[in-house]
């Protein structure tokens, strides 16, 4: 039960194996966001609204993206994991 990585592990090895895909959804849910918040002015025009609600979720999924080119430099930086040489028995 030792050696079973904690959630935190898992969740961290799952960004690392599943990042593009999070990169994508996180623009479509900051865009479906971010429209319903912009929808909600009255004041603007639907063209203004569009375009204010990709702003909106251009900036979240560039500290995003930002994000995880951080998580991947720290993976690039640890070093790789040796590998123990197989002893070869003698038949």
């Amino acid at each position: 039960m030792d050696n079973q990585p904690s959630v935190t592990q898992q969740l961290f090895g799952w960004v690392r194996k599943n990042k593009y895909s999070l990169a994508g959804a996180t623009f479509v849910a900051s865009m479906v966001g971010s429209f319903v918040m912009v929808g909600r002015n009255p004041h603007l025009t639907s063209k203004q609204k569009i375009v204010q609600a990709r702003v909106y979720a251009q900036g979240l999924t560039l500290a995003v993206i930002v994000s995880l080119a951080a998580l991947d430099m720290s993976d690039r930086r640890k070093p790789a994991p040796r590998k123990e040489a197989v002893k070869l028995a003698d038949a």
